[in-house]
């Protein structure tokens, strides 16, 4: 036998002598459970979740409609009413005050993104968006414009300003309900 397992026999013995008059505490604390708090996040999460797709199922991935947005600076307004929201959209004078980074996202992650934050500007009352694309392969580049085109809440965008961008970047009109 190891002087280290004397050792420990011996201090085993000697703990359990020392606890010999001891007894086993009984829990008497109640626990709360929090399974009702858990079940509303829930509803509500899935609530979101349900708005948010949507928003998203508006995006379509039609390959060829892309010809569409061909031309150089990206630019559209649904009607031609809204002319002039597009023209001050152009000068730089809308600011955006929620923004959207869609670096590393694939086409279905960025679909989704795009759902959220239409649904998030709608409930924040946020009219103005700012799309970040980056440049990368281009494909979300060229998609993005094509989809917010499809979605009937888009009032106008075009190529974010150079100090949000420049053609890496999209600046958004959303529409407003009460």
């Amino acid at each position: 036998m190891n002087k280290n397992q004397e050792y420990v026999n011996k201090s085993n013995i000697l703990f359990r002598q020392y606890l010999n008059d001891t007894r086993e505490i009984v829990q008497d604390t109640i626990f709360h459970s929090r399974i009702n708090k858990v079940v509303r996040q829930n509803i509500t999460s899935k609530r979101n979740i349900f708005e948010q797709e949507a928003h998203s199922y508006y995006f379509s991935c039609f390959q060829n409609e892309r010809t569409f947005f061909k031309d150089n600076p990206v630019s559209y307004m649904r009607n031609k009413n809204s002319n002039n929201i597009l023209k001050r959209l152009i000068k730089g004078k809308y600011l955006p005050d929620i923004s959207l980074d869609l670096h590393g996202f694939t086409q279905y992650q960025a679909q989704k993104k795009l759902g959220q934050l239409i649904t998030i500007c709608q409930k924040e009352k946020i009219f103005c968006a700012h799309i970040i694309h980056g440049y990368g392969k281009n494909i979300l580049k060229q998609q993005i414009p094509f989809w917010l085109s499809q979605h009937p809440d888009i009032v106008a965008f075009h190529q974010a300003p150079k100090i949000f961008g420049s053609d890496a970047a999209i600046i958004v009109i959303i529409e407003i309900y009460n």
